[in-house]
């Protein structure tokens, strides 16, 4: 593996092209330079982002692109990678009638600055060295969401929950994929995928991660599925946004066309030609439809 050598802070800042003492302070002082602020998340809980400061969100990336972008996560991680998307995370699931799925509590936040400097450890760096990166890609102790390194990370030190959890499944025919702190598990036979929720709860804590009860589903052919944002029914085969979002995207285009009430997120012309870029890596038919929809109220507006 071709990885930039370095065994002190001196080595560092002459790789990046950086002054020493600005990688001096990042990483000794790292959290002096984040702002922090807070979204609020569906649950009407709020989620805090540490956004840090230019010049070491350059840092982080030249460690991201130098570095993380090297290294291969587990074949069951789904997401912060290019060649995937949502559609990766829910394609394997698609045969199956039963679903359970998990949402990991507080995924970036309960992964310390040890586990990161493990995995720096691990692929060859020394003490030092390993150090060094582990400081400057986390705050607080902790991945800062909100740092470009973060997700990369978070999947390189989730490949061991990933691989053990896998191991179990597909010896009992599970599908298992997860996207990001969601992990969903699915299977044709409910009694055999019920049995394994004990055992990958189990591995799921002994990996240092907890689940989040409230947000624990379990579901059968009779009730709608939702993962990740794609929707499977009872008559469907595979995953889509669903019929109801369709519906709900017609109307938002037909009002903006024609300069009736506008939709709060979709309300612009490049807001609604984003969401079809979208719908056209994940859901190929309805992206015809809903493209073939949105050119006919176009031209409808040309001759009214």
């Amino acid at each position: 593996m071709d990885l930039p050598a370095f065994s002190n802070e001196e080595e560092l800042a002459f790789l990046m092209h950086v002054d020493l003492g600005l990688i001096k302070k990042f990483y000794k002082h790292s959290s002096k330079f984040y702002k922090r602020y807070n979204i609020e998340k569906s649950n009407n809980k709020v989620r805090e982002i540490k956004q840090p400061c230019k010049d070491l969100k350059a840092v982080q990336a030249w460690i991201l692109r130098n570095i993380l972008d090297k290294l291969k996560p587990t074949l069951f991680a789904t997401a912060y990678i290019k060649e995937k998307n949502i559609l990766s995370n829910v394609g394997p699931h698609s045969n199956n009638r039963y679903f359970i799925l998990l949402d990991l509590e507080d995924f970036f936040p309960s992964i310390s600055s040890g586990r990161v400097y493990k995995i720096f450890s691990l692929i060859g760096y020394s003490i030092n060295a390993s150090y060094i990166l582990s400081m400057l890609t986390t705050c607080d102790d902790s991945l800062p969401q909100g740092a470009v390194t973060s997700p990369s990370l978070s999947n390189l030190i989730a490949a061991k929950l990933d691989r053990r959890i896998a191991g179990y499944t597909s010896r009992r025919n599970i599908i298992y994929t997860r996207y990001s702190d969601d992990i969903t598990l699915s299977s044709n036979n409910p009694i055999v995928l019920s049995q394994a929720l004990k055992v990958i709860q189990e591995i799921i804590k002994t990996e240092h991660f907890e689940i989040n009860m409230d947000k624990l589903r379990v579901l059968g052919p009779r009730r709608r599925c939702t993962i990740t944002g794609l929707v499977k029914n009872n008559s469907d085969s595979k995953f889509g946004i669903g019929r109801k979002k369709k519906k709900k995207m017609r109307a938002i285009m037909h009002n903006y066309i024609f300069s009736l009430k506008k939709d709060d997120k979709y309300n612009s012309k490049e807001s609604i030609v984003g969401w079809l870029n979208y719908l056209k890596n994940v859901d190929t038919e309805s992206f015809n439809q809903m493209h073939k929809y949105w050119d006919q109220l176009i031209e409808k507006s040309k001759s009214t």
